[in-house]
């Protein structure tokens, strides 16, 4: 019979431990339902017409505030931001400054509360904006108040501070009702931001107020599916379980704040806050007792005689408060540590056989609970990591890069982008990134800097020297983590860390392929801050793809510095020193040079030679057979060599002292023919990798440009002379020809005068003849008399549409940039090589439609290029007449109106004596291109 009564006593007691774990799960599973629920409430709000919903929840682990769900455009920038309950209302953020002051605020464009970066990045200037708190109302014991928004007004206030702005920006406050003033406390547990993305709108009073009533209403919900509602159905279960009279559970203990202080605390049954103020969680309690030995402590001990003083003598406030016996069970969820108190108002005698079932209960199960909602947080702060990973890797990416088409952005917007993105997603009060020239032994400044600043301008001006953080940093040669700043040596002098009151930082050295250091980032916490080695991990591998980010960039600012070079000098060794020291730059080499290749002794000259610490190298020339040393055997079979160690290579050839590595690749034209090799050398081991290789490869390229554009310039000025001598020796023949036909003239007008009108006619006819060809020989005389030099086509093209007269009906549309290089050529002959391009168009037009010319910059295989095109709209060209255009003596215009000259003529100078290109399309019925090309000049100076 007692067998039975015992068999029945425990499985009662494996039921009640069942159904306290069948509401744990239930409390658990609303866990995993949060982003459903924020993701009505976003629709909810939405119906509300408006245009997007972004809800934002506090972390109290971190106490910060961070996105975790949105809607419309909010999902942009939704999961990018972390940001810290600052106290100082000064260094917070809107997200903070509305969880702080529990205001409702409606903000048109800017605020100086605002994220500068994500308000830039989004173009939030656009937008009109409610941020409104998410709350519950506890009453003095904590416990939530459910219905308390049934009664709550919100009443519209003047801030504190009131800046002067357009648009609509108003500030609201919550109005408990006087029943629940006394008693009620308010708890912010999120926000919400919503609104328009037209700041020309308005919110309506009635509007605003039917969304804070919905958001209040929905508070309740949202807080079920966290985690203090699991913790708080812990206490529940357990208490209802050993019939106690109350249950406290504490969770994530902070060793270094007050004693005793855990982020989480719930209770259930007759005990709350006041309670926990008068009898905190002791540092030698019974709970730290139970967590130290890892088992449960009970007072009083269930084996011994009762003891009515034990409370007493251990616990005198728990005592003095009412509790006669207590239970504390340990909380050990990966590495973070908790209590479960159980509390009795009665003399109570524990059961271990009850004890040990909720000491299973709280081990398996509780503690599982609680693990799947860290892991849960683990997966959006893993989500956020990913986020800004990817964001680095796409600024890490090297697009395809064609003269003149795309416009490098400044390095510092890369690294600011870098910063921001950084701090938003790490939850950090500052962080600072430091472009560091290896190669120069130099920081770049100011650093480059993301949050908020109290002394700014210090920043600014601030010069970063041998005894600085990022130097000393770079020296130390490893990456740091200092939960206590002032305990690491190398912060204990810093400026900064003092004026902005900075306890934590993470410092990181930002490296390429784990040898090239591009930069310094310094992330910074105004809070004690410990850094995960998981924390660690994922900031390191950000830090990589910075790295690789920053150094990308550099290469592709280094190729935009040399192309633009190209194009705008003509002096070839100034362009050959750029590509020599941008490679030192690129490729963290020691020295480096550039060697043309001389077929003619097969040796190869010294043209640049550059040390990346700026000592002086001999600019004798020097000669180097192809038959020695690396330069030579890449010379001979025109492909790059990468050694690690020259002293294991036997091709090596000793230039310079101390080399221990060596990269060389050759320069090569189009036939694949090798003009030299651009060669860069380190005094360290297995210095340079295959992604230096790929970036030489494409400088060569760069430098094969250039010194071809050099040549075509030389080659250009040389044909220009030619023009020049024939005109001297065209001129007296021009002189003679005025003077022939200006006799000519003399007597058509002696016949006009005295002749009868069959003779008058032709007379006329010979005079406006004789007209023709003197224009012409004027023309030909300021042809002879003008020597070659830099135009500008815009001007060019301007004169020629201001000498002819245009139909109404026409429309001209001239789309030629200002800064598009110059050609070399005479002015006057150009203009007429466009009368004559333009009056085609104008004749095909027949006195209605567009005429458009258009200039661009063009990237050729012999090098950089004008093209101009100028376009018709008119009757177009018959295939069959296409090639026939350009023949001498063919037109297709009316009998006397062509001489079928014109387009001969202008592309046989510009093909013979520009070097250029004339082509045409054409379409019967639907208009006419002229394409016409000519090699950019490099002000290269014509000799008189």
């Amino acid at each position: 019979m007692k067998d039975e009564q015992a068999k029945s006593k425990e499985k009662a007691l494996e039921q009640q431990i069942l159904n306290a774990l069948e509401q744990v799960e239930k409390a658990t599973s609303k866990l995993f339902k949060l982003e459903n629920i924020l993701e009505q409430i976003c629709r909810d709000i939405q119906a509300l017409n408006f245009d997007f919903v972004s809800i934002s929840l506090i972390s109290l682990e971190h106490n910060t505030i961070e996105g975790i769900y949105g809607t419309g455009i909010a999902k942009q920038w939704t999961g990018m931001a972390k940001h810290y309950l600052e106290k100082d209302p000064e260094l917070r953020d809107i997200q903070a400054d509305i969880v702080l002051t529990r205001q409702t605020e409606v903000i048109s464009g800017w605020d100086r509360r605002f994220d500068r970066w994500i308000y830039r990045e989004y173009g939030h200037e656009q937008l009109l904006r409610v941020f409104t708190p998410i709350v519950l109302v506890e009453d003095n014991n904590g416990k939530i108040i459910e219905d308390w928004f049934e009664y709550c007004q919100w009443e519209k206030i003047v801030p504190k501070f009131q800046e002067s702005k357009e648009g609509q920006n108003e500030v609201f406050q919550i109005r408990l009702p006087k029943d629940l003033q006394s008693q009620g406390e308010i708890v912010v547990i999120g926000t919400v931001e919503t609104g328009y993305s037209c700041c020309k709108k308005r919110i309506e009073r009635e509007q605003l107020f039917e969304l804070l009533q919905y958001i209040a209403k929905k508070s309740l919900e949202i807080w079920q599916a966290q985690l203090p509602r699991v913790l708080e159905t812990i206490a529940e279960r357990v208490k209802q379980f050993l019939n106690a009279d109350a249950a406290t559970l504490h969770f994530l203990y902070e060793p270094d704040q007050q004693q005793g202080r855990y982020i989480y605390e719930v209770f259930s049954g007759g005990v709350g806050k006041q309670f926990l103020k008068a009898c905190p969680p002791r540092n030698n309690g019974l709970g730290r007792q139970a967590i130290q030995d890892k088992k449960y402590k009970v007072i009083p001990e269930p084996s011994g005689e009762p003891d009515n003083l034990e409370m007493e003598r251990f616990n005198p406030k728990a005592c003095n408060a009412g509790i006669k016996a207590m239970a504390a069970f340990p909380l050990l969820v990966d590495g973070k540590e908790g209590v479960l108190y159980v509390l009795f108002r009665r003399e109570h005698k524990f059961i271990k056989r009850k004890l040990r079932f909720v000491e299973l209960f709280v081990r398996r199960w509780a503690v599982d609970a609680i693990s799947y909602t860290t892991r849960i947080q683990q997966m959006r702060d893993g989500a956020r990591w990913r986020s800004l990973h990817s964001i680095t890797q796409s600024l890490s990416r090297i697009p395809e890069i064609k003269i003149p088409d795309v416009s490098i952005p400044d390095v510092s917007n890369l690294l600011r982008r870098i910063a921001w993105n950084s701090l938003n997603i790490l939850g950090a009060d500052v962080v600072n990134i430091y472009e560091y020239i290896q190669t120069e032994r130099k920081f770049m400044t100011p650093p480059k800097t993301a949050g908020r600043l109290k002394e700014e301008q210090k920043m600014r001006e601030k010069v970063i020297g041998e005894q600085n953080v990022p130097f000393l940093l770079i020296k130390h040669g490893e990456n740091i983590y200092a939960p206590y700043q002032e305990e690491e040596p190398i912060l204990q002098n810093s400026s900064f860390t003092n004026q902005e009151g900075i306890k934590s930082v993470a410092g990181i050295l930002l490296k390429v392929d784990n040898q090239d250091i591009v930069g310094v980032m310094l992330i910074n916490y105004r809070r004690l801050h410990s850094f995960s080695e998981e924390e660690k991990i994922i900031i390191e591998t950000l830090a990589s793809s910075a790295a690789i980010a920053i150094q990308n960039h550099r290469w592709l600012t280094a190729r935009d510095k040399i192309n633009r070079l190209i194009i705008t000098t003509i002096d070839q060794e100034k362009l050959l020193k750029l590509i020599v020291r941008e490679s030192l730059k690129i490729t963290g080499a020691d020295l480096g040079g550039i060697y043309l290749f001389d077929s003619s002794k097969q040796e190869l000259v010294t043209q640049v030679e550059c040390a990346a610490n700026n000592t002086a190298i001999d600019p004798s020339e020097t000669r180097i057979s192809i038959n020695q040393g690396i330069t030579g055997w890449v010379t001979e079979h025109g492909q790059s060599v990468l050694v690690d160690n020259v002293q294991n290579d036997t091709r090596y050839h000793p230039y310079f002292p101390n080399t221990r590595s060596e990269l060389c690749v050759p320069l090569l034209d189009k036939e694949h023919r090798v003009f030299g090799v651009l060669n860069v050398e380190s005094q360290r081991i297995s210095a340079f990798n295959q992604r230096h290789q790929g970036m030489l490869e494409a400088l060569a390229t760069q430098a094969v440009i250039g010194i071809t554009q050099y040549l075509e310039n030389k080659k250009q000025l040389v044909k220009m002379k030619t023009m020049a001598a024939v005109g001297n020796l065209a001129g007296p023949l021009v002189h003679r020809m005025n003077n022939g036909v200006g006799a000519i003239r003399s007597w058509a007008q002696d016949i006009i005068d005295e002749g009868n009108e069959y003779s008058q006619n032709k007379a006329n006819q010979i005079l406006s003849t004789a007209d023709q060809i003197i224009q012409a020989t004027e023309r030909m005389k300021s042809w002879i008399q003008e020597k070659p030099q830099s135009v500008n086509l815009r001007y060019v093209v301007d004169s020629a549409l201001g000498q002819m007269y245009i139909p109404p009906g026409i429309t001209p549309i001239v789309n030629i940039p200002t800064n598009l290089p110059p050609v070399l050529g005479t002015e006057q002959q150009l203009i007429d090589i466009f009368d004559n391009l333009i009056q085609n168009g104008i004749d095909a037009l027949n006195q209605i439609g567009t005429l458009s010319i258009a200039g661009t910059l063009v990237q050729l295989d012999v090098g950089i290029w004008v093209e101009i095109r100028v376009c018709d709209t008119g009757v177009g060209i018959e295939a069959e007449n296409l090639e026939k255009i350009f023949e001498f003596g063919y037109t297709t215009k009316e009998a006397k109106r062509g001489m079928g000259f014109g387009l001969w003529w202008t592309k046989f100078y510009v093909e013979y004596f520009l070097e250029g290109r004339l082509n045409v399309n054409s379409v019967l019925g639907q208009g006419s291109q002229f394409t016409l090309l000519l090699p950019a000049y490099n002000e290269l100076k014509a000799e008189p």
